[in-house]
């Protein structure tokens, strides 16, 4: 019986990893795949999948201190007569055990561990029962892994560095977002500062400047100055020794208990725990 759906599990997490590599490669985090059998093959929707590996491992690496490494093994257990797949991922470098937004945030029956200070393992299991077969070639169910790969590495193109994207096919876009990121930056601590202000700085309407901005993140201009602020907050975070009450005035959230609800929203722990996390991972 061919199911369409069937997936081979080593291949699907290579090329998911193939496609994170380069946002893996900014903070110098190694990514290693292996198997414990040659062949895997998963009846599941591919789209889910992808999507809620691509956010839970991305998730870790965000959060992960940089020269690190994820190591991500798939498995087949058995259980009670039952078989299940298990892929393990885990960091090394920091415990995120607290950062419970990394587990919800995939919609994947994640299992979270944590045996060493400076390591976790997410877990994420699914049943094989009943069991599928698939040929090595048939016509019509192998995955589009090319444009798979390329799906990915344009997302996260979008989500992290649009400037570097666009400055070889469209320099002028890429000029544009440069001056509007000095821009925010230029006000991070005005918390009056907001799209209006922005579309005014920039001599341009709210509505062309939506369209425009849209168009080349995928954002509007009202998300992207919230995403620069908490961005910043992570940085003084990070590499400063301000307190939270500061760093929410520095990055114009106004009182430290917008920034804290904001903050926690986004990542799913409080700027005091993300400071604590980081602090425990530098000193180790």
């Amino acid at each position: 019986m061919i199911y369409s759906s069937a997936i081979r599990v080593l291949q699907f997490l290579k090329t998911l990893v193939q496609g994170l590599e380069p946002f893996a490669k900014k903070k110098d985090i190694k990514l290693n795949v292996t198997a414990n059998e040659n062949e895997i093959i998963f009846d599941h929707s591919e789209s889910e999948l992808h999507c809620g590996f691509t956010k839970l491992i991305s998730s870790i690496i965000d959060y992960m201190p940089n020269h690190n490494t994820l190591d991500i093994n798939a498995s087949v257990i058995e259980n009670a007569s039952t078989k299940y797949l298990l892929v393990k991922i885990r960091n090394t470098g920091i415990n995120l055990k607290m950062v419970t937004a990394i587990t919800k945030i995939s919609n994947l029956p994640v299992t979270l561990f944590s045996s060493e200070p400076g390591e976790t393992t997410f877990e994420v299991c699914y049943s094989l029962e009943p069991s599928v077969k698939m040929p090595v070639s048939v016509s019509g169910t192998e995955i589009n892994y090319t444009s798979f790969v390329k799906g990915i590495q344009t997302h996260y193109a979008k989500l992290n560095d649009p400037i570097a994207r666009l400055s070889g096919t469209k320099p002028k876009e890429a000029a544009f977002l440069t001056r509007i990121i000095k821009c925010i930056l230029d006000n991070i601590g005005d918390e009056r500062f907001d799209a209006n202000a922005l579309s005014n700085a920039m001599a341009m309407s709210r509505a062309q400047l939506l369209r425009r901005l849209k168009s080349l993140t995928g954002n509007s201009p009202g998300f992207y100055i919230k995403t620069m602020r908490l961005e910043k907050a992570k940085e003084f975070l990070q590499t400063t020794e301000l307190s939270v009450s500061e760093v929410s005035f520095k990055t114009g959230f106004g009182t430290p208990s917008n920034f804290s609800k904001v903050f926690t929203e986004k990542y799913g722990i409080t700027p005091s725990q993300f400071r604590r996390i980081n602090q425990n991972a530098t000193n180790k």
